[in-house]
């Protein structure tokens, strides 16, 4: 998106955004705007790459509009994105982000967790409910169910999963893995301040959580 554009979607935008919502403003990949409010602040500077995960990234990603909760383990701060992708004459311009603290975030029904997920096998397909998932790992392109019982494929992509299931019981430790809170047996301190999960599975298979959801994931267990 041209700089020169942007005073005058701040004019646009600046019509229908409440007090205490914050504003950000993308090319293809980066923010060339940023404007906090009083109510939340992602510390987001101009020239910073859009992060995976944010609003931001699914809109311009996907070349449409996203309303989405998104994670404290983004920004460092949860909040409510809507996110409306800019495109002229087929071409993805940029992206306008509205970033909503929790207190001021739009009224919306909460769609329910799945229960069960579907796993391909060789001769079909096979009902799996979510409490016999130990982790779920991305891999060569696919993402793997793994249970106590075997591993199978499914449709939706990691990034996809972690934002459908229950959050109380599954977080996201690496870049490939999504795992089962309940299904870890113990936590190896590991290099640089991370750490390896033995999961409760026959195999006891470890799984690695990387520097960058470390934090986050000590958080999310209290340690």
């Amino acid at each position: 998106m041209e700089k020169t554009l942007v005073p005058e979607v701040l004019q646009m935008i600046g019509e229908v955004i409440p007090e205490g919502v914050s504003i950000a403003i993308s090319d293809d990949s980066r923010y060339i705007y940023y404007q906090p409010s009083a109510s939340i602040d992602l510390k987001i500077k101009p020239g910073d790459a859009v992060r995976e995960g944010s609003a931001t990234y699914r809109a311009l990603t996907a070349r449409r509009k996203v309303a989405q909760y998104v994670e404290s383990r983004v920004f460092g701060v949860p909040y409510y994105g809507v996110s409306l992708p800019l495109v002229r004459g087929g071409r993805l311009e940029g992206c306008v982000t509205a970033i909503y603290p929790r207190v001021l975030m739009p009224h919306m029904a909460p769609q329910p967790a799945p229960t069960v997920l579907t796993g391909k096998t060789e001769d079909g397909w096979l009902p799996v409910h979510v409490s016999e998932i130990v982790f779920i790992r991305s891999h060569e392109g696919k993402t793997l169910l793994h249970t106590a019982n075997g591993s199978y494929v499914n449709r939706y992509s990691l990034t996809e999963l972690e934002r459908m299931l229950p959050p109380e019981r599954f977080v996201r430790c690496h870049r490939a893995y999504l795992v089962n809170i309940e299904a870890v047996g113990f936590i190896h301190p590991h290099f640089h301040s991370t750490f390896m999960l033995e999961m409760k599975d026959k195999q006891r298979t470890r799984v690695p959580v990387s520097q960058s959801y470390a934090s986050h994931f000590r958080q999310r267990l209290g340690f």
